[in-house]
């Protein structure tokens, strides 16, 4: 079962929780309605479709029938602990709290940044310094590499700026050559490299050129088709980027839809999908020689799609008392997060975009 933090924050019965989560969804178009897996134990295993099987025509009656599996890749995530300590002075608390509740206010701040470093994480992280491996991460995979010995299954993408949406599986084993094959962008191709032949297949990755490219609303498009098995969910960029679009559109003689979100904010629709920004998308991505690339996300959101992995707990907040060293009293708040992609076709990047 899957649950969003909206809808935690409508069950919450704690007034103090409640006011957090809240705060923490408050605009983060990620977090509005990203759904949550709360799962038992510290980490979750699952099988990421990587292939399909094969099926074929056959005589009726005197067909001889072949059999073929499917392919799945195991993949698992493990729960981080992300959350901080908000201290209060008990005087300042005591004699400042009939002009705002100190308390309140210090927790609020606390809820902010874990908003916004949950963010950052989803988007950004590498699976190291005790975080989660983000969405960017997940979706590069790893980019080919000349004269290297690849085994049976390798999957790898074109090197940087030339990703054109489709992954490579190794299914002759053998050392690349010196220099990237012809990629062929039909699903089941093959290529030679070397000593080792690669199938096309379908993938998530779109670059804009070796050293990126200006927006255009024609990669948006492709961006958009790299996610199969219906729209995504959601269109996530950077403000230089909304700014971009926004202007393609006016100059191709349209505007954005506008729409509500679920807590009354505006929300901007393009091709029907909900466009949004975050300040953790960066404009500052090196691609080739440009260092002023930025990214453009878009996903489904659930169990089949990008999903958030919590504790049954989700968000919590530990009233740890007082101190013994200053006279403070402290709050703790904590959550036991990470996600996960569970298909590789449900989301997709479009990297080296540029101003």
């Amino acid at each position: 079962m899957t649950i969003s933090l909206t809808e935690a924050s409508i069950l919450s019965s704690d007034i103090l929780l409640k006011g957090i989560i809240e705060t923490v969804i408050k605009d983060s178009p990620i977090l509005e309605k990203l759904p949550f897996i709360q799962i038992v134990g510290n980490s979750l295993k699952y099988n990421r479709e990587k292939t399909l099987p094969t099926v074929g025509w056959y005589a009726p009656v005197t067909g001889t029938w072949t059999q073929s599996e499917p392919a799945f890749e195991q993949c698992s995530a493990s729960l981080c602990v992300l959350g901080g300590d908000a201290d209060v002075d008990n005087f300042l608390k005591a004699t400042r709290n009939n002009v705002q509740d100190l308390e309140a206010a210090v927790i609020e701040q606390k809820a902010k940044a874990i908003r916004h470093e949950f963010e950052n994480a989803f988007l950004n992280a590498d699976g190291t310094s005790n975080q989660p491996t983000g969405l960017y991460t997940i979706l590069a995979g790893i980019a080919w590499i000349a004269s290297t010995a690849y085994a049976l299954g390798d999957i790898v993408v074109p090197i940087l700026g030339l990703q054109n949406g489709f992954r490579y599986e190794c299914t002759t084993a053998g050392t690349s050559t010196t220099s990237q094959p012809t990629w062929p962008t039909v699903e089941g191709a093959t290529v030679t490299d070397g000593t080792v032949t690669w199938t096309c297949r379908l993938g998530s990755y779109l670059g804009s050129g070796v050293n990126g490219a200006t927006l255009s609303l024609t990669s948006l498009d492709k961006l958009i088709d790299l996610v199969r098995g219906g729209k995504p969910d959601l269109i996530l960029m950077s403000r230089r980027s909304r700014r971009k679009l926004v202007g393609l559109a006016r100059a191709a003689g349209t505007n954005l839809l506008i729409g509500e979100g679920a807590l009354g904010q505006v929300i901007e629709y393009f091709n029907g999908i909900p466009v949004a920004i975050s300040d953790w998308v960066k404009d500052n991505y090196t691609v080739g020689t440009s260092a002023d690339c930025s990214a453009i996300f878009a996903f489904q959101m659930g169990e089949g799609g990008v999903c958030g992995l919590t504790s049954p707990e989700m968000i919590q907040v530990e009233r740890l008392g007082s101190l013994e060293t200053k006279d403070a009293s402290r709050t703790r708040v904590k959550w036991y997060v990470s996600l996960a992609s569970f298909s590789v076709v449900k989301a997709a990047m479009l990297t080296g975009v540029r101003n």
